[in-house]
């Protein structure tokens, strides 16, 4: 288990998670140390207590060689949560079944193994989509939609007006259910999906 960072130590970490999901890469050190406005001495020492505290790998190779710098892949991954989940995100999370180096997408982004074809022949059983954790902007887009307190459910959300919502299947042979707004809640916005062993080439796994 991680140990508790001082507050420079957590500076260095949070800077060096932001860099590594944002460009998919570890920063090289020196300029890592300017930016931070620290001796390359002090940000080795801060990344050596980092690494002994459990947070990062950060392993000296000898002279001439840079350092071996790794971020754990829950730290900068896009989470795959399984089959779309019951209960809170933030739980399902934990449970992960690895993560996707996706830069740009760590902070709002998941990704939900699909079971059934309610959406096919668009999204299949199998498939695993990309979502943004965000409200919809547009009526039409496709959303995990929590109904109630049931289990996410992937639909078109379409607005029909007066507070009321329609969840609808791409597959004809599913209803189009309607609900009041009350009774929902959007817990991301379909942004692409993987399917077949193109996952299981991406995926990271935290051992």
């Amino acid at each position: 288990m991680s140990r508790p960072l001082s507050p420079a130590q957590t500076r260095v970490y949070e800077r060096l998670r932001d860099h590594v999901a944002r460009t998919g890469a570890t920063p090289d050190l020196a300029s890592f140390a300017r930016d931070l406005d620290l001796h390359y001495v002090s940000l080795k020492q801060h990344l050596e207590a980092l690494h002994d505290k459990g947070w990062l790998t950060f392993e000296s190779r000898g002279r001439g060689r840079s350092p071996h710098l790794q971020l754990p892949a829950a730290a900068t991954g896009v989470p795959i949560l399984g089959a779309i989940p019951a209960g809170p995100l933030a739980e399902a999370v934990q449970d992960a079944e690895g993560y996707l180096p996706l830069p740009g997408m760590h902070e709002r982004g998941f990704a939900l193994r699909v079971r059934g074809d309610s959406m096919a022949d668009l999204i299949q059983d199998g498939d695993v989509v990309l979502l943004e954790k965000r409200p919809t902007r547009r009526s039409g887009e496709i959303c995990a939609v929590r109904v109630g307190d049931d289990d996410v459910t992937l639909k078109y959300l379409d607005d029909l007006g007066a507070d009321r919502w329609a969840l609808r299947p791409h597959n004809d042979a599913y209803p189009t259910l309607e609900h009041d707004a009350v009774e929902l809640e959007v817990e991301g916005v379909y942004r692409g999906l993987l399917r077949g062993p193109v996952v299981d080439a991406l995926a990271v796994h935290d051992d």
